[in-house]
């Protein structure tokens, strides 16, 4: 950068989505002044989401902590680096060598995703080997159903699902979540697939929703039997189901018991009983359904897995049935 004149660069967004947009930083006298979607990332296409659109304000504010605090007489009070590393390298090494590495215990998550954050988990293998976590308690469950189901938890491009009859979003507002996935959902309107959105709360995604279902606050438990029992009473199951599901049997007898009018009821919710070609579930086998979502909706996943054994995601399943 010559003169003081702007300079644009390319990086990454680090927040814990799949989307992994491309941002275009321009860069004046060593600090970033703006920040924009890459039009040429066939993801991104050139806008980012309100969170990301927010970080310079969030990066520059004077309410920002930029150096750290250490406890000083039942205060927090400002310390060096220097002051702080020292700390919790004397602590660390003093438990270390009282009570053996295994007493410390290493717990990474996401929130971000930058390469820096994996200099933890090298430096505590190295350091010990210590005490690291088990499972997750953000987005387990559904790793584990998909790596069950399918033999591994990622998913297929997003950009299949325009190949899907149905698109269901189960607890997704993808204007605020995911918005990348607008221009795909909108693409997969266009050419006549069905979007339904199952939510309890009333947002904005219903515009752009065919159909939306709103169950009471937690009655999306009911709502899924209710729908599970649909597809084993329909047929809408594969026969070798019970090959890749541990307790089938078990899990169909709780769906039946109860009709699908009582888990309705509990969920707060009507079941569609005509068969139209806009009736939801009472479409017939050969369409296709596909159930969106990523994140929170990890959880959703563990649940929809089981009744779409084809292929790697819903996604992929919808597909090969459109073909």
């Amino acid at each position: 950068m010559l003169g003081g004149m702007a300079e644009s660069r390319k990086t990454l967004c680090n927040r814990d989505c799949p989307d992994v947009c491309s941002i275009v930083a321009t860069v004046e006298q060593g600090r970033i002044t703006k920040i924009q979607g890459d039009k040429a990332h066939p993801i991104t296409q050139g806008f980012l989401c309100p969170r990301t659109s927010q970080f310079l304000r969030t990066q520059y504010s004077p309410e920002r902590l930029s150096s750290p605090l250490m406890r000083r007489n039942g205060k927090l009070e400002p310390a060096t680096w220097d002051e702080a590393l020292d700390f919790i390298a004397e602590r660390l090494l003093a438990i270390r060598r009282e009570s053996g590495p295994a007493s410390i215990f290493h717990y990474r998550s996401a929130g971000a995703m930058g390469f820096v954050k994996a200099v933890t988990s090298y430096f505590f293998e190295q350091f010990g080997p210590v005490t690291d976590r088990a499972g997750d308690i953000c987005t387990g469950a559904g790793e584990w159903a998909q790596n069950t189901d399918f033999g591994d938890f990622e998913a297929s491009d997003p950009s299949d699902l325009t190949n899907a009859r149905h698109v269901v979003l189960w607890g997704r507002n993808v204007y605020v979540s995911w918005t990348h996935l607008l221009p795909v959902l909108r693409e997969a309107k266009a050419r006549g697939t069905e979007v339904v959105l199952v939510d309890p709360v009333h947002h904005r995604t219903t515009e752009l929703s065919d159909r939306y279902v709103q169950p009471r606050p937690g009655g999306d438990f009911a709502l899924a039997m209710a729908t599970a029992r649909v597809l084993f009473e329909r047929g809408w199951t594969h026969p070798d189901a019970a090959t890749w599901c541990d307790h089938l049997d078990a899990f169909r007898a709780l769906a039946e018991s109860k009709s699908v009018e009582a888990w309705c009821a509990e969920a707060d919710t009507t079941w569609p009983r005509r068969r139209t070609s806009r009736g939801g579930c009472t479409r017939d086998r050969r369409r296709s359904w596909s159930a969106g979502g990523w994140g929170g909706g990890s959880t959703a996943r563990a649940s929809c897995a089981r009744s779409t054994p084809w292929g790697r995601s819903r996604a992929t399943w919808a597909s090969r049935a459109a073909r």
